[in-house]
C-alpha cells in the first residue's frame, strides 16, 4: 500500500470493541465530512474524506487490540493553515477526534517518515505497554495520551520544554514550545 508521497498524518489507536465499527464510522466520529469509500476497483482502500479543514484520505488497520485510524493529508496542506492561523483548526479538529473516539494515543505526524504505515503500526507495542516516554521521545508533532498511559509519563528536561494541553481525556503535547512547537 502507498500513499502519495509529501503526505503526512493523524493517527488514532482506538481500542477494539464489542462491535467492530467500519471505517466510515470512525470518521463519522472524528468529524470528517464529505466520506466517500474507494471506487470498486481501487485496491487501495482509501477513503476520501475532509478533516481539520484539508481534503484527506483514509485508511484503517484493525490490530489485535486496535483500530489504528489514520488520516493522511497533504504536507502543504498542513503548513499552509500553520502559516495562516497557528494551526488552531488542527488542533481544534485533533482534540475533538481524540474525545469522540477514545483512543489510548493518538499522533500528529509533522515528519514525513513518522507518516508511513510500517512505522506507524510498530508504535502499537509502546501503546499497549503504556510507554508514555517512548511514545513522547518519538516528538510528534502532536501527541494525545490518554490519562492511563499520560500517568506512565517521567519528568525529563527534554520532555518537558514542548506546550500542552489538557483535554477531558487526557493530555496534548506539542513537539516543542511557541512558533515552533509543533516541529
Amino acid at each position: 500500500m502507498s500513499v502519495e508521497p509529501k503526505r503526512l498524518a493523524a493517527i488514532f489507536f482506538v481500542p477494539r470493541m464489542v462491535q467492530d465499527p467500519t471505517i466510515a464510522q470512525l470518521l463519522e466520529w472524528a468529524g470528517a465530512t464529505d466520506i466517500r469509500p474507494p471506487a470498486t476497483d481501487d485496491r487501495s482502500r482509501f477513503y476520501d474524506c475532509h478533516w481539520a479543514a484539508m481534503a484527506c484520505k483514509a485508511y484503517l488497520d484493525n490490530q489485535l487490540y486496535h483500530h489504528v485510524l489514520q488520516i493522511y493529508f497533504f504536507q502543504s496542506e498542513f503548513f499552509d493553515l500553520i502559516e495562516e492561523h497557528g494551526g488552531d483548526a488542527v488542533v481544534q479538529a485533533f482534540t475533538r477526534t481524540c474525545e469522540a473516539l477514545k483512543p489510548d494515543a493518538a499522533f500528529f505526524a509533522t515528519h514525513l517518515d513518522q507518516a508511513q504505515r510500517d512505522r506507524i503500526l510498530s508504535l502499537e507495542p509502546l501503546v499497549l505497554g503504556k510507554d508514555a516516554n517512548g511514545l513522547s521521545d518519538q516528538r510528534f508533532g502532536l501527541l494525545y495520551l490518554d490519562r492511563r498511559i499520560g500517568q506512565h509519563l517521567d519528568h525529563h528536561p527534554l520532555r518537558d520544554d514542548r506546550d500542552t494541553i489538557q483535554t477531558a481525556s487526557g493530555e496534548l503535547f506539542f513537539a516543542g514550545r511557541g512558533d515552533a512547537r509543533w516541529f
